[in-house]
């Protein structure tokens, strides 16, 4: 299963679903609760769910907790958080009055395991009166594609080699293996581990990522079981593995158009004529970018002009030669209204693909 599909499955069964099956009143009727999540959880929330799911499960909005938030006294709120200083202290600002609190009540699921001393501070504080769940679910990684994540923490590198930053190194190193360690368990593994032995780092991580990892299998011994389940790999590579690469502008249309153009969260902005801008959402929603995204630059408006071809010949429509430019794609899709949305993205990825070569060329 897709990484993606796989963290959502887990955020609907184990946080929202598990929520309405213990505490909702009536089992045939939706009671709506507002959804918090820190800055972490809200990219995993947005990358594997959609707001139509988490409405129809009676999630009515989705706040952020380090913004200040319109009281709702009369609604429970799901909290799905990790358990930071500064998000478990904004958990217990919210009901840090016995009389006037934020919520109703709170259903905590922290993203990885919560720190002994952050546990207590919660159980001695006002907001355990109203917490009615408290859970760790352990996923501590943003997925980004189907087989693409990260640890989303760019601090993570000057931890791993910056001396002056060795204070900070082992509770980095701890973070950065609790974290490896519950995409190991959301996706069912219990790998090997292998590592590179030219720096001493790596041994280290390794040996955390280890131990984490055992601590999960003595709580589910299926962990990484089962007759279909090969041996899989985990394996630790450091930059210095391989410092060419990232001194080099990757060819290939997906990292190419991220690296030269303003791209920010998978949003791609241009002009689309008469002044409008257009944005598009470059994810795995989309087939073409999909078809495309690991293609050499070179090959890209080659394949989307043939797919458009091809198109056009299926629907039976004229196209006016045998060069696609942006120019007729924006005469067709006036003419053939019907088919608005895939010429646009077809339109979309030439005009990427053009601005890719425009900007590479110019350096």
């Amino acid at each position: 299963m897709a990484l993606k599909t796989l963290v959502g499955s887990r955020i609907m069964n184990d946080v929202i679903r598990a929520t309405v099956v213990a505490h909702n009143k009536q089992a045939d009727k939706l009671e709506w609760r507002v959804l918090v999540v820190d800055k972490f959880s809200m990219k995993m929330v947005s990358a594997c769910t959609k707001m139509h799911e988490l409405s129809a499960e009676g999630i009515t909005i989705v706040e952020s907790i380090e913004k200040r938030r319109e009281p709702m006294p009369a609604m429970e709120a799901i909290y799905l958080i990790g358990p930071s200083e500064d998000s478990v202290r904004c958990l217990l600002q919210d009901f840090s009055s016995q009389n006037r609190t934020t919520y109703k009540a709170a259903h905590v699921y922290f993203t990885e395991a919560c720190p002994e001393d952050r546990f207590n501070e919660i159980c001695n504080s006002l907001a355990a009166k109203r917490i009615r769940t408290l859970k760790e679910i352990n996923i501590a990684f943003t997925p980004y594609e189907s087989q693409v994540y990260s640890l989303d923490n760019p601090d993570n590198l000057q931890i791993y080699f910056n001396p002056l930053r060795a204070t900070e190194r082992n509770a980095g190193m701890e973070k950065m293996a609790e974290q490896v360690a519950t995409l190991c368990s959301t996706l069912g593994e219990y790998p090997s581990i292998r590592y590179r032995a030219d720096f001493e780092r790596n041994i280290e991580l390794a040996q955390l990522v280890q131990l984490k990892l055992d601590a999960y299998k003595a709580d589910d011994p299926s962990m990484g079981e089962g007759p279909d389940k090969a041996k899989s790999q985990l394996i630790i590579l450091d930059r210095g593995f391989d410092i060419t690469t990232a001194l080099l502008h990757e060819l290939t249309f997906q990292a190419m158009a991220f690296d030269l153009l303003e791209i920010q969260n998978d949003v791609y902005k241009y002009e689309a004529g008469e002044g409008s801008i257009k944005e598009v959402i470059l994810d795995e929603n989309d087939d073409l970018w999909m078809q495309l995204r690991h293609e050499h630059i070179a090959v890209v408006s080659q394949k989307v002009t043939t797919k458009l071809k091809k198109f056009s010949t299926e629907k039976k429509i004229q196209s006016g030669g045998d060069k696609s430019d942006m120019r007729q794609l924006s005469q067709m899709i006036k003419k053939m209204p019907q088919h608005q949305k895939e010429f646009a993205k077809f339109s979309t990825h030439l005009h990427l693909a053009e601005e890719c070569m425009k900007n590479y060329q110019g350096y």
